[in-house]
């Protein structure tokens, strides 16, 4: 396995962070020692004076990660029912995050698959389920993330949840485009999927 990403990766600029995590991997490695990998395939960018962005109104104990270092995972829970993995980015105190949107199941796709249906299937056929990895929700119901992996360090390779490399997406694999899901400044171009891959959440018209 790859040694996690560097905390430097996440020093970057946000938005550059969102298209440079693109191909990179998710693991998670549970108690019993088992390990899931996916592939990120979708991101989106949230920065400082972003009106979309859950730190915007400032510090507050559900956001408070988001303010911590970089590299560390900020978990949020959309509508009270799904939560969310993101990337904290930045130096500590300037919140900004990299929201990861969909990944596509690389290694224990069946556990994911257990994890979110319930339902024992073969690893060929758990690897073509789209509802295990085509959105945040989803993602994270199936590798079993939740609030508890609020301030997690994604690049300690001890952790039980972190980051690697993985395969490069060129530009003209990815699609750029509005981020979705949001009322407050929809129209910032700031979502990046891999064009070809079918674990995307939602297709759009290209921006760029």
């Amino acid at each position: 396995m790859e040694s996690a990403l560097d905390r430097k990766t996440f020093l970057n600029p946000t938005i550059e962070v969102a298209r440079q995590l693109l191909g990179q991997c998710v693991v998670r490695r549970f108690e019993d020692g088992a390990i899931c990998i996916g592939r990120i395939v979708e991101t989106e960018a949230y920065t400082v004076g972003d009106p979309a962005c859950h730190a915007f109104r400032g510090i507050s104990k559900a956001n408070a990660a988001m303010f911590g270092p970089p590299g560390h995972a900020y978990i949020h829970i959309n509508y009270g029912l799904h939560y969310c993995l993101n990337a904290v980015t930045q130096a500590e105190g300037i919140p900004e995050a990299v929201l990861i949107r969909a990944i596509e199941p690389l290694e224990n796709a069946a556990l994911m698959y257990r994890n979110y249906t319930g339902d024992i299937v073969s690893e060929d056929i758990a690897r073509q389920e789209k509802r295990i990895g085509a959105g945040p929700g989803r993602l994270t119901k199936a590798l079993q993330i939740d609030k508890h992996f609020d301030g997690v360090d994604l690049t300690d390779s001890e952790s039980p949840l972190f980051l690697i490399s993985g395969a490069t997406v060129s530009d003209n694999e990815v699609t750029t485009t509005t981020r979705i899901g949001i009322t407050k400044a929809a129209d910032y171009p700031w979502r990046f999927y891999a064009t070809a891959s079918p674990f995307v959440s939602r297709r759009a018209i290209r921006v760029k």
